[in-house]
């Protein structure tokens, strides 16, 4: 009986430790630009408590703003959420809902793609920047 015990514990926790690293393919800086002229990044960190911190960039034209999010999902989506605005002039934060994403990625037919879901309309494919370690 407590054989099974222990064999039941390693389990669970082996699924957890799987679970909690879903997240990991979308680590890193991934951007992409709207055809009327503004970039659109975002920063994905390690996860912290259950979730990824984040941090999303607009530059563009009549657009600057940095924005601190935060994330969670499955290796083949990423919704995330919008927690301050960090610099910059974003001036939508009024009307975000803070308990649903304001964006998701998904990977989709091999491409990266960034779906607004609060706010704006539109879709951009992402790319992954390399960083200057690779």
């Amino acid at each position: 009986m407590l054989k099974l015990v222990s064999i039941s514990c390693l389990l669970l926790l082996g699924s957890l430790l799987v679970n909690f690293r879903q997240t990991d393919s979308w680590l890193g800086t991934w951007t992409g630009e709207h055809p009327e002229g503004v970039t659109y990044t975002i920063q994905v960190a390690d996860q912290y408590r259950g979730m990824n911190l984040c941090e999303l960039h607009a530059e563009g034209i009549q657009t600057f703003y940095r924005l601190e999010c935060w994330a969670t999902g499955t290796s083949s989506l990423l919704k995330v959420y919008y927690r301050s605005t960090k610099e910059g002039a974003f001036y939508a934060k009024d009307r975000v809902k803070i308990n649903e994403p304001l964006l998701i990625l998904k990977r989709e037919k091999g491409k990266v793609i960034w779906q607004w879901q609060q706010v704006f309309d539109g879709k951009l494919v992402m790319r992954k920047k390399q960083s200057s370690k690779d």
